[in-house]
């Protein structure tokens, strides 16, 4: 063994992380540090795009180019005790603002007021309507570009959701709107950069029961082809390091 591997603080052996009550040993590697949660037990994880499987021990994320950053699947745990855990993901939906006149009126918050489109999939898209949003932001703030002269802007997301069979939200994601050029395109297993300014995000949210955690994962928009597979891949990725609750 050489010795900078001697030095090196990298490794895969299981660290102790926590969701409320649950506890798991997850390999340091997954953690975006690769040393485990941070000072106050949050944790953020981080596996790569296809395979889905974390960086090899000492390799970090941010070092190895924009094409390595760019493959990050970045996901992140919250464990829910104040709310019901579907009004958690319902909230994901529909921004909890204080004005309901505002949620009922805003084209970005309202989604009957976005763009019905058909399934991507399997999600049910809501786009923006930026011709509602333009009109809106000249009504209320008298300059139309107030919210919206970026295209790009987190406000002007599109929305996409799975439900179950009763209706209830199962998946929310919100990705750059699709005025944006992707920024990357996929090649069989092989992800290519375009060399534009931005790339196009998705920011996706679901639930696992067993745990009452909300989960936040974020990848390129490219990625939601994979959306079912990721969820998988996270559900499965808990219940494996999943060690005990506690007492």
């Amino acid at each position: 063994m050489t010795d900078a591997a001697v030095a090196s603080p990298y490794n895969d052996k299981p660290v102790l992380a926590k969701l409320g009550p649950h506890r798991f040993e997850i390999p340091a590697n997954y953690f975006d540090t690769q040393l485990g949660p941070d000072f106050q037990g949050n944790m953020r994880l981080i596996v790569q795009w296809p395979d889905l499987q974390p960086l090899a021990p000492g390799e970090r994320y941010f070092e190895g180019g924009e094409q390595r950053f760019a493959r990050n699947i970045d996901i992140t745990p919250n464990y829910i005790d104040r709310v019901p855990l579907q009004t958690s993901l319902d909230r994901a939906l529909i921004s909890n603002v204080d004005s309901e006149q505002k949620r009922r009126e805003d084209p970005t918050l309202n989604p009957d007021l976005r763009l019905p489109g058909e399934p991507v999939f399997g999600l049910t898209p809501y786009y923006t309507d930026f011709a509602k949003v333009d009109a809106y932001n000249l009504k209320v703030y008298g300059d139309k570009t107030s919210r919206a002269g970026d295209r790009d802007s987190l406000f002007n997301n599109d929305w996409f959701v799975a439900r179950d069979a009763d209706g209830a939200l199962t998946t929310v994601i919100k990705c750059t709107s699709r005025e944006m050029p992707d920024g990357a395109e996929i090649e069989g297993a092989a992800l290519r950069l375009l060399g534009t300014p931005k790339l196009s995000m998705c920011s996706h949210d679901f639930t696992i029961a067993r745990y009452n955690a909300r989960i936040n994962v974020s990848y390129l928009r490219v990625f939601m082809q994979d959306w079912k597979k990721i969820e998988q891949r996270v559900r499965d990725l808990f219940d494996q390091y999943h060690i005990n609750d506690a007492r």
